[in-house]
């Protein structure tokens, strides 16, 4: 996680259950999530959204010892292994991470018309598939006949009627 900043606060809290995560992993860590962000700590969870981590001894117990998140803050957008990969993606255009982003919020404004897509990260490498064959007068060039795109990612969508929810996807773009 690369949590920086440790430093002992007041006290150990006394939460049943963080004393309960803590039991749970003995010689690791408990994060302290911010519910202005997520909602449900259990699903994904945005890096920004970490306010901190509580290290926990080998016997499962808090030390007292909290390791501040410098990253705490609003979550981004996150495109870079979208974009890090060195891969064709010309028929995104120009800004790949936007198509794509527009892509995703096109296809929940549909479900729900007011649906505000907060931030969306892409969690793998994705997956791509492009095509082509020789263009006839140059064998040297290749015309693409094909290209498809399978972007693993989690974003956070809000809507009038049903709040916030984070979700999970596989988004396969194809044109």
């Amino acid at each position: 996680m690369g949590l920086l900043g440790r430093s002992r606060r007041k006290g150990i809290p006394n939460e049943p259950g963080l004393l309960a995560a803590a039991a749970e992993n003995p010689g690791g860590s408990v994060a302290e999530i911010d519910p202005t962000y997520i909602d449900d700590p259990n699903g994904y969870v945005p890096p920004e959204a970490i306010r901190g981590a509580w290290v926990v001894d080998g016997s499962g117990k808090l030390t007292g010892e909290y390791q501040q998140n410098p990253r705490h803050g609003v979550p981004q957008d996150d495109f870079s292994k979208l974009t890090d990969p060195d891969h064709w993606l010309g028929w995104l255009g120009d800004d790949p991470a936007r198509a794509v982003r527009e892509g995703i919020e096109e296809s929940l404004r549909a479900q729900v018309a007011d649906a505000v897509v907060e931030w969306v990260k892409v969690l793998e490498t994705p997956r791509f598939l492009t095509g082509g064959r020789p263009r006839s007068e140059d064998e040297q060039v290749i015309q693409v006949t094909r290209a498809a795109l399978a972007v693993p990612f989690a974003l956070s969508v809000r809507t009038t009627q049903h709040g916030r929810s984070v979700l999970l996807g596989g988004s396969p773009g194809r044109r």
